[in-house]
């Protein structure tokens, strides 16, 4: 009886240090700022604690081990509306659109099997317009969506000196499986 009565007083002697020490540690250890915190810790009350999952007590012990990281707590309300920030400089002007505008669209096809760079492109508008906007769309057979990429996308200058078409490079770094159709639009304006 009396072995129980002296074990059980070693092991809360050393819980009761475990914990002590465990607060005393705790700014040594938070400065390190480690995700999991061990200690080992034996009957005699005996505690060592660590950063590494290793029980270093002379005759072994018990290792346990706790996370400094907590329990993310519950989205807080919302704050104030932060005040207007200062006005942002004017931006150039857009072509003037009209009832005039109008869209040209091309299609060309990439051949199966096909590796490098195609060029395709819409336009170019009639003279005295201006390529406002543009765009593409792929359709068939990539294969490896990784293996297309697009190098160049947008308007292109023609004589005389202005963005009048539309233009797009695809390059495929591997064989595509089947014809890749690429349609390639402008919209054109005043």
């Amino acid at each position: 009886m009396a072995t129980l009565r002296h074990r059980i007083r070693a092991l809360a002697v050393g819980i009761g240090a475990f914990a002590l020490v465990a607060v005393a540690a705790g700014g040594t250890f938070a400065a390190s700022n480690p995700a999991t915190l061990y200690a080992c810790y034996d009957v005699y009350g005996n505690v060592k604690m660590s950063d590494t999952a290793q029980c270093k007590l002379a005759g072994g012990g018990r290792l346990v081990s706790w996370s400094t990281v907590g329990v993310p707590g519950p989205t807080g309300p919302m704050g104030p509306t932060g005040p207007t920030g200062p006005t942002g400089p004017t931006g150039p002007a857009g072509p003037a659109f009209s009832d005039g505008a109008f869209t040209l669209a091309s299609q060309s096809t990439i051949p199966a099997g096909f590796v490098g760079g195609w060029w395709a492109s819409a336009g170019p508008c009639p003279i005295g317009m201006v390529a406002a906007t543009g765009g593409y769309s792929l359709q068939g057979m990539l294969g490896d969506l990784a293996s297309v990429n697009i190098v160049e996308n947008g308007p292109a200058v023609v004589p005389p000196g202005v963005p009048a078409a539309w233009t797009v490079e695809v390059v495929s770094l591997t064989p595509t499986l089947g014809d890749l159709d690429v349609h390639v639009w402008v919209l054109c304006a005043l």
